[in-house]
């Protein structure tokens, strides 16, 4: 069976399918990549199932493959032959924070909830990736390779759309106004579960305690200092903070794609 060997295992790498929704009821997070899209694109030049599970990572990964093995990255967006013995390093795209690697055939673990993705908070699923660790490679799919490449993604500077919250009311009567209207910046607390974002604070009027409710991805939670936080893929999956607007999930991806010291604008989906 072909392998991939962790030479380097980077920062902040796991492995990550298309996580492990219905289980919120039990506290336990959808998980998943963080830039599902990117995900899916990558097994698509591939023809790997859609759930085919990838590593996702900060930057600095270096794996060997033990066999040839068809690779896709976000680094190029290519479908790539790679021979025994020959190195893959995998490294985020410029003014991106997360970039990923796929294989042909997917990357094998035994699943945990229905999911391959490793949780980063509770380490549910598969361990984190480590130096010398040996990922197996799923069979191939037999599936046709339809293109070698896609086109790259081009920066958007669309404003992000959101969508009114259930708490909109805690907060004064401009609050969506002021979301919309603010340039935000993102913090360096920002990680798989949620982006911190720096800006004119956003007030509250009612300044009891909230508690616990639902939360789902893209929820803008408001703590007691007005910084807005956007929940990501390894939220929880309560929280007690107001959540004043949540981020359509077709531009969540960008979100979470965005560095710390990058600007972000929404706007209201109506």
């Amino acid at each position: 069976m072909s392998e991939l060997v962790v030479e380097h295992p980077g920062w902040g790498t796991t492995l990550q399918d298309a996580g492990r929704p219905g289980y919120a009821a039990l506290g336990v997070p959808r998980s998943g990549a963080v830039d599902e899209p990117q995900r899916q694109l990558l097994n698509r030049l591939l023809g790997n199932p859609p759930d085919a599970a990838v590593l996702e990572t900060l930057g600095g990964l270096r794996v060997r493959a033990t066999a040839p093995v068809i690779v896709a990255t976000s680094c190029d967006h290519a479908v790539t032959v790679v021979p025994a013995g020959g190195v893959i390093v995998v490294d985020p795209l410029p003014g991106e924070l997360w970039g990923y690697l796929a294989v042909r055939g997917g990357i094998l673990a035994d699943p945990v909830l229905g999911s391959r993705s490793t949780e980063s908070r509770s380490r549910l699923g598969p361990a984190p990736i480590e130096e010398g660790m040996r990922l197996r490679i799923g069979p191939d799919p037999r599936t046709p390779l339809v293109t070698d490449h896609a086109p790259p993604r081009r920066p958007d500077d669309v404003p992000i759309g959101v969508w009114p919250g259930p708490r909109v009311e805690w907060f004064g009567e401009d609050v969506l106004d002021l979301l919309t209207s603010a340039t935000w910046t993102v913090s360096s607390e920002t990680s798989r579960v949620g982006a911190r974002l720096d800006g004119p604070p956003l007030r509250r009027l009612v300044d009891a305690e909230l508690p616990s409710e639902g939360v789902v991805p893209g929820a803008i939670q408001v703590p007691h200092d007005g910084r807005p936080v956007v929940m990501l893929a390894d939220h929880p999956t309560t929280g007690g903070y107001p959540v004043v607007a949540v981020v359509d999930p077709a531009h969540l991806a960008r979100v979470a794609q965005a560095r710390p010291g990058s600007t972000l604008r929404f706007r209201l989906v109506r």
